[in-house]
Formats: C-alpha cells, sequence, structure tokens
C-alpha cells in the first residue's frame, strides 16, 4: 500500500510538472517538456495525451498548449474573493489619478498573486500580469503583506520563495528584510525603488480586516514619473488612502 501511494503521488507530481511545463513554456513538444522536467519522453508523452483528453491541454501540431478549461478554474477562483469586487472602483480612481498602472494582490501559499488591475493613461506593465505568482519580497505590494505577518512566517517565505537578485538593490537577507518591514508598518506604505528592475518604482500599501492582511494594492511606474516628494508622498498618499476605502467597504458589507 505504502509503495502504491508513492507511485500514485509521483505520477501525480510528474502530471501538474507537465502542466504547468507547458504553461510556463506557453506551448512546447513532448521532447522538450522531457527535457525540461528530466524524465523519458514516452513519460511526457503519456502525461500531455492524458491532460488533452481531459481538455487540459490543446494540441496543435505538435505542440501543447494550455487549454481553457484551465481558464474555468482560474475564474472560479478569483470570483470567490470578495476583495477583487470590492477592490475595482479604488484601483480605477488610483489609475486615473495617477496615470499609472494599479495592481491588487493576495498572498497563497507563500507568493503573491496578482488578481486585478487597472490602467492609467500612461501605464507600462514590464512584469506584472493577471494571475502571475512572484516572489513577495523585492515588490512594494508584497512587502506591504509581508509587513503584516508574523516574523517566523516571514522567515519561512523567504526561504521558500527567494526573490532573485534582479538588481543591487534586491534584499536578499532575512534580516534587512525585517528591518525593512518594520519600517512599512510604521509608515503604512512599502516602496519598490528598483529592487525588481532598476528604473521602475512602485508604491504599495496593506489592506487589512480585522487584524489579518487581505492583500495590497500598489502603484508602479517608471523613476523618472516616481521622483521627489511623488514618490514619498503624494503616491504614497494616494494609495494608502484608497487602502482605506477598501477597508472600509469591506467593514461596511
Amino acid at each position: 500500500m505504502k509503495n502504491d501511494r508513492k507511485r500514485t503521488v509521483k505520477s501525480a507530481d510528474n502530471l501538474f510538472g507537465v502542466l504547468e511545463t507547458v504553461h510556463e513554456l506557453d506551448g512546447a513538444g513532448a521532447t522538450t517538456v522531457a527535457d525540461h522536467l528530466g524524465i523519458a519522453k514516452s513519460t511526457a508523452h503519456d502525461h500531455l495525451s492524458t491532460l488533452v483528453e481531459h481538455e487540459y491541454l490543446i494540441k496543435d501540431g505538435s505542440t501543447y498548449r494550455v487549454g481553457l478549461k484551465c481558464l474555468h478554474f482560474g475564474v472560479q477562483a478569483k470570483n470567490r474573493i470578495e476583495l477583487a469586487d470590492v477592490a475595482r472602483p479604488s484601483l480605477e480612481q488610483m489609475a486615473d489619478e495617477t496615470g499609472e498602472i494599479a495592481w491588487l494582490m493576495v498572498e497563497e501559499y507563500g507568493k503573491g498573486v496578482y488578481l486585478e488591475k487597472a490602467m492609467g493613461d500612461r501605464a507600462v506593465q514590464p512584469y506584472g500580469e493577471l494571475g502571475k505568482r512572484v516572489p513577495l519580497q523585492n515588490i512594494a505590494s508584497g512587502k506591504a503583506i509581508l509587513a503584516h505577518l508574523p516574523d517566523d512566517r516571514v522567515r519561512e517565505i523567504a526561504v521558500t520563495h527567494p526573490p532573485t537578485p534582479r538588481t543591487e538593490k534586491t534584499i536578499t537577507d532575512v534580516d534587512e528584510l525585517l528591518e525593512e518591514l518594520a519600517t512599512v508598518r510604521e509608515r503604512g506604505y512599502a516602496l519598490n525603488d528598483g529592487e525588481t528592475f532598476e528604473g521602475f518604482r512602485a508604491v504599495g500599501s496593506p489592506i487589512v480586516s480585522d487584524g489579518t492582511v487581505l492583500g495590497s494594492i500598489a502603484v508602479s511606474g517608471p523613476e523618472n514619473r516616481f521622483r521627489g516628494d511623488r514618490f514619498t508622498k503624494e503616491i504614497p498618499e494616494i494609495v494608502t488612502g484608497a487602502a482605506n476605502a477598501i477597508e472600509l467597504s469591506l467593514a461596511s458589507r
């Protein structure tokens, strides 16, 4: 029984690994999937065929792609989160006021998930996309969430999902991160000053209800439009004000 269970779990790991690989590569053939996962081509082909049979993948010639059945699961998961509906008007207001892109993020399994966005008339989007899962430590919205989690949970997340050191400003030391999170809690918002991409900045604020952090919102844009008081005062006031409005809307429901 124990050996059978191990084989079943391993098979499931391979199946989900194949699905995730096709997603990450935005389409791939059996050989590419096998090489990416380090499994036999015949094993990859069997899993790919199974996923096609169950309509999670589609086959386009020799290339496999994620099917729209996966969209149904994602939409259902998003619709379950009340915060997404409540935050939408505030995101649009932030985007209109700043002209930049505004994001709503939540945490799941120690990673940040982009749940909603609104685009201003000058918005640029260099790395985020709806549904994308990213490390929390090097983005403003992620640090806004981490600042309201227990230190032991922050340490666990930092070890399990360390950020890629994209620039010299990326925080990779846990103690340094905890010091910054204390500052975030004190002032009420987090900053990303070129930690993800050089020349790109963001301001994020947590959304807290009954002492529990539900997610965060952020506005991001090029450094040349996030300077001086606009970066340290004007946009933080807009973002924290929007977060407060969302919290009040949640409380009134």
